[in-house]
């Protein structure tokens, strides 16, 4: 290991030797790198090439992000750079809220980013050495109430249980985005919900804030498959999380609104994620499935 508190690893096999931070790796560029991590920089590469994306501009903080709302009626917000949906604001239909938003990602960036608000579900799909390895629908955190405890009890006791679920990778935060969330869907944190009644607390399904997965790899239309894969070489990038949103899992229609160069590998079990980045790595382990060594 060279950086084991933030997951580097040197991994060797034979006489070959690879630095890792999970699943991002030397062969990863540091070109590809900045796409990604650039949101409108991916918007860019990909709208260059023919690669379906929300209609987005870059905001300016005047009455032409105002008028970008006026015409697509509901944005997303984001910062131009950042992870783990941190400073996301999804639903954005008046000029207060887009005021709040802007400024809340760009607590967290130099620049941001306004997006049209496509709806349907949020679909994940890993890409590695050009293949796909695994796709997984992402829903947002949601509480069921059981007539007795308060919606902040229930999202208490829901980050509880997705803490442990997820060695302490996922929780909902009890934040101003939450409190909004709620509030929008016409509740308040001290509210008893009745037996049964879902209430969704977050907007966007990033597994940090408490998001859920559910793997739908064998059922990916092969449309879809195809989209994620050209995701991966307008990028020219080996390992990526292509997140889409699609009509549904079995039909052909998307836009990408997201590349991750650091895709979270064992989310996705039983697909072989960890497998083929392994192959990717040492192409001669091919097959094998045994672990490369570890340096210390």
């Amino acid at each position: 290991m060279f950086d084991a508190a933030r997951g580097g690893l040197r991994l060797r096999h034979g006489g070959r030797v690879v630095r890792t931070f999970e699943s991002l790796s030397e062969l990863t560029t540091a070109v590809a790198f900045r796409i990604c991590d650039d949101k409108r920089l991916t918007r860019e590469v990909l709208e260059r090439v023919g690669i379906p994306v929300p209609p987005g501009r870059t905001a300016t903080f005047d009455d032409a992000d105002e008028a970008f709302l006026a015409e697509h009626g509901e944005l997303v917000v984001k910062p131009a750079r950042g992870e783990g949906g941190a400073g996301v604001t999804v639903g954005v239909t008046t000029a207060d809220e887009l005021d709040g938003a802007r400024h809340e990602a760009g607590g967290r960036s130099a620049d941001v980013v306004l997006e049209a608000h496509c709806r349907g579900e949020d679909l994940r799909v890993v890409v590695i050495a050009g293949e796909v390895v695994a796709a997984s629908v992402r829903y947002p955190a949601a509480v069921v109430g059981d007539g007795r405890l308060t919606v902040e009890e229930l999202i208490r006791a829901r980050s509880e249980e997705r803490q442990a679920a997820t060695g302490g990778a996922s929780r909902i935060p009890l934040d101003d985005t939450t409190r909004r969330v709620v509030a929008q869907a016409g509740h308040s944190l001290d509210d008893v919900l009745d037996e049964g009644v879902t209430l969704p607390v977050r907007r966007t399904a990033n597994l940090h804030t408490g998001g859920t997965i559910h793997d739908v790899t064998d059922r990916l239309h092969p449309a879809l498959a195809v989209g994620a894969v050209a995701v991966a070489w307008a990028i020219d990038i080996p390992v990526v999380g292509v997140d889409l949103v699609v009509e549904g899992v079995d039909r052909p229609d998307f836009v990408v609104i997201e590349a991750n160069e650091q895709p979270g590998l064992a989310n996705h079990e039983p697909q072989p994620t960890a497998e083929r980045f392994v192959d990717l790595l040492f192409p001669n382990t091919r097959g094998l499935h045994q672990p490369p060594e570890r340096q210390s």
